[in-house]
């Protein structure tokens, strides 16, 4: 594919939320809102074969327009399913995985709040970034990521506050209103949950997830970020 076409591809596919580099060549740049878990591709997809040097058939979560799909594909070995809710993402995706020559990637589009996860078959470690927080019940995704994984790259939001929470489940949360200034990067959901930190915590082990490993955490009084290596008992730490 020549520079002309890839640019003619880049902009029939714009919106773009991530850079778009090939060879060198800024194609597309991402969007100038700031992202407050933002974290480059490939030292991602380093912290996940980090944590779990294993890892060879990988499922990814909400993978957008593919930028973590590509850095890690790269990894020796590795199989991945990436699954993403929005259409015009996945499109996104795909091409970039066509330009990159990607065969190790399977790509589908899927809801992961009604999806049949026992379908999908078994996977030695789960990439969940910037998901979690977009769903309605973010518990239920965990237990859904558990029941196919050994082992899951966690990185959320959480509310960081303890006042005025609604409970569901014994789960404590701050119902949010979906309204990100870029659809592209919104869930599917219109009204969803952000558990507070001791409710992601039990979230996590009863989906079989006992033993947590924190790699980092910013905390405020409202909007926290955290980003854990949670492993089910018998996965060793590296």
């Amino acid at each position: 594919m020549n520079d002309l076409e890839i640019q003619r591809r880049v902009r029939e596919l714009e919106p773009w939320v991530n850079d778009f580099v090939y060879n060198g060549v800024r194609y597309a740049t991402a969007s100038t809102r700031d992202y407050l878990l933002s974290q480059p591709p490939q030292d991602r997809a380093d912290a996940f074969f980090g944590a779990f040097p294993q890892a060879k058939r990988v499922l990814e979560l909400g993978a957008l327009e593919g930028a973590d799909t590509l850095a890690m594909a790269g990894q020796p070995g590795v199989e991945i399913l990436a699954l993403e809710g929005r259409e015009e993402n996945l499109r996104r995706a795909e091409f970039v995985m066509e330009l990159h020559g990607v065969s190790n990637v399977e790509l589908r589009l899927v809801d992961v709040e009604s999806m049949d996860f026992a379908a999908l078959g078994h996977f030695d470690a789960t990439l969940c970034a910037g998901l979690l927080y977009h769903v309605q019940r973010p518990w239920e995704l965990l237990a859904d990521i558990g029941s196919v994984s050994d082992c899951l790259y966690l990185s959320t939001h959480y509310w960081g506050s303890s006042e005025g929470l609604d409970v569901v489940d014994g789960y404590a949360f701050h119902p949010v209103r979906e309204d990100h200034p870029e659809p592209q990067a919104r869930g599917l959901s219109v009204d969803v949950r952000w558990l507070d930190r001791p409710s992601l915590m039990r979230a996590l082990e009863r989906a079989g997830f006992t033993d947590v490993e924190v790699l980092q955490e910013r905390v405020t009084p409202e909007v926290c970020n955290i980003v854990t290596a949670a492993r089910k008992p018998g996965v060793p730490r590296p």
